[in-house]
């Protein structure tokens, strides 16, 4: 497996197993455990030692962790609204002004 096959940078997984995950606060944990969740969830390969990390970065999310799963879960699953109609118009004019 090579590092572009990895899941995560070399050396990632062990520094979040060594105290990494306690350096994160918890919107930074959220976010890397619903990217790697995403990157599982579409069939990407993970080494014992990143599943070791998700699994830490989980149980110190507690209930959350089990709702970012379900919503990670949800994201690959789902269907996309195909009927729903947006309005861009005030990120246009602020666009515009920038």
């Amino acid at each position: 497996m090579t590092e572009q096959d990895t899941l995560m940078v070399a050396g990632k997984a062990r520094w979040l197993l060594e105290g990494g995950v306690d350096q994160l606060d918890d919107e930074e944990r959220a976010l890397l455990l619903a990217l790697t969740s995403l990157e599982a969830g579409t069939g990407r390969s993970i080494t014992a030692e990143e599943r070791a990390a998700i699994d830490q970065m989980m149980a110190r999310a507690g209930a959350d962790g089990d709702e970012i799963a379900r919503a990670v879960k949800h994201m690959v699953e789902a269907k996309a609204k195909t009927n729903r109609a947006l309005d861009w118009s005030a990120l246009k004019k602020r666009i515009k002004r920038e």
